[in-house]
C-alpha cells in the first residue's frame, strides 16, 4: 500500500486546492492581488515552518543550508510567486471560461516538461488518459457548451498560460533538485514572501486584511498555499508525473461542485460528465503495470 502514497498526497492536494475559487472570492474583499498574495505567503511561511519543527526538524537543519541549495529553492519560490501574480492579473483582465481552462493546462505542461527535462516515458494509455482529463476540465468549465470558449483579450490567456508554465516548471524542478519536501517548502515560501513583498511595495501598498478577508486569507496561507505544498513536493518527488496529473484534473471539477453547494450556483449535467471523465482518466493513467518506466 505504501507504493501508492504519492496518490494519497496528490489527492489530498487536489481536495485542498479545489477550495481555491471559494477562498479567493472571499479573501480579496478589500484587498488587491498583491496584498492578498503577500499576506498569504507570509502566513504560509510561518505555517510550514511550524509544521516542520513539530515534525522533528531542528532549526539548524531548516535554516542553515549551502548557497547552491538556497539558489535552487530561490528559483522555486520565484516561480511560485510569479505563477500567482500572472494568474491573478490575467483574471483581472478577463474572467472568461477560456482563462479557467488555460489555468488548468499546467498538469499537461508538467507531463511535457517531465518528458523533455527528466526523460520520463509514457504509455499510450497514459497519453489518452491525460487528454481525457483535460477534456473533462473543458466540459466542466463550459458546462458542455464549447461556444463559451470566447476570448476577448488574448493577453489574459498568455499571462495565465505563462503562470501555469511557471507552476509546472516549479513542480518539475522540485523533483529534479531532489530536496527534502519540508525544507523546500519552508524556503520556497520565504523567498516567495520576499518576492511578493518587493512587488507589493512597488505596485501597491501595505494594508492589513479586512475583517471579512481575515479568515479566508488565514486558511489560504496555512492550508491551501502552505501545508499542501509539502504534500505536493512529496508526490512529485516519486516521479509518477502522468498518474499525478490525472488526479489533479479532479480539482476543477470539485471546485464547481463546491460553488454549487456553498454559493448555490446552478448545477449542470456537464459536471457529472466531468467527474466520469476524470475517473476514466485516472483509471487509464494509474492502472498501468510495468509498461512505463521513469528514469530518475
Amino acid at each position: 500500500m505504501r507504493q501508492f502514497n504519492y496518490l494519497v498526497y496528490a489527492f489530498i492536494c487536489v481536495l485542498i486546492w479545489s477550495f481555491i475559487p471559494i477562498v479567493s472570492r472571499l479573501g480579496q474583499e478589500g484587498m488587491d492581488s498583491f496584498q492578498f498574495l503577500f499576506w498569504s505567503n507570509l502566513i504560509s511561511a510561518i505555517a510550514v515552518t511550524i509544521v516542520a519543527l513539530v515534525s522533528g526538524y531542528k532549526i539548524t537543519k531548516l535554516f542553515i543550508l549551502p548557497r547552491r541549495i538556497l539558489s535552487k529553492i530561490f528559483v522555486l519560490g520565484f516561480l511560485d510567486c510569479l505563477f500567482y501574480l500572472l494568474l491573478y492579473y490575467g483574471y483581472s483582465i478577463e474572467n472568461g471560461i477560456a482563462v479557467l481552462v488555460i489555468q488548468y493546462s499546467w498538469p499537461l505542461i508538467i507531463i511535457l516538461l517531465s518528458v523533455v527535462l527528466l526523460k520520463d516515458q509514457l504509455a499510450s494509455r497514459q497519453i489518452v488518459g491525460i487528454v481525457i482529463g483535460f477534456i473533462a476540465v473543458i466540459i466542466t468549465f463550459t458546462k458542455g457548451q464549447l461556444t463559451q470558449l470566447q476570448v476577448e483579450n488574448p493577453t489574459a490567456l498568455l499571462l495565465v498560460f505563462s503562470g501555469a508554465f511557471c507552476f509546472a516548471l516549479m513542480s518539475v524542478f522540485s523533483r529534479q533538485y531532489s530536496i527534502d519536501p519540508y525544507i523546500s517548502t519552508v524556503w520556497l515560501f520565504i523567498f516567495s514572501t520576499l518576492t511578493s513583498f518587493v512587488l507589493l511595495i512597488l505596485f501597491s501598498e501595505i494594508q492589513l486584511p479586512s475583517k471579512a478577508a481575515f479568515w479566508p486569507t488565514l486558511i489560504n496561507g496555512i492550508l491551501i498555499n502552505g501545508i499542501s505544498y509539502i504534500l505536493w513536493f512529496k508526490a512529485m518527488n516519486t516521479g509518477h508525473s502522468a498518474k499525478i496529473a490525472s488526479v489533479v484534473f479532479l480539482s476543477p471539477v470539485l471546485s464547481v461542485l463546491w460553488l454549487v453547494l456553498i454559493f448555490s450556483d446552478p448545477f449542470e449535467i456537464a459536471y457529472i460528465i466531468g467527474v466520469l471523465l476524470v475517473i476514466t482518466s485516472g483509471i487509464l493513467c494509474v492502472g498501468i503495470k510495468g509498461n512505463v518506466r521513469n528514469r530518475e
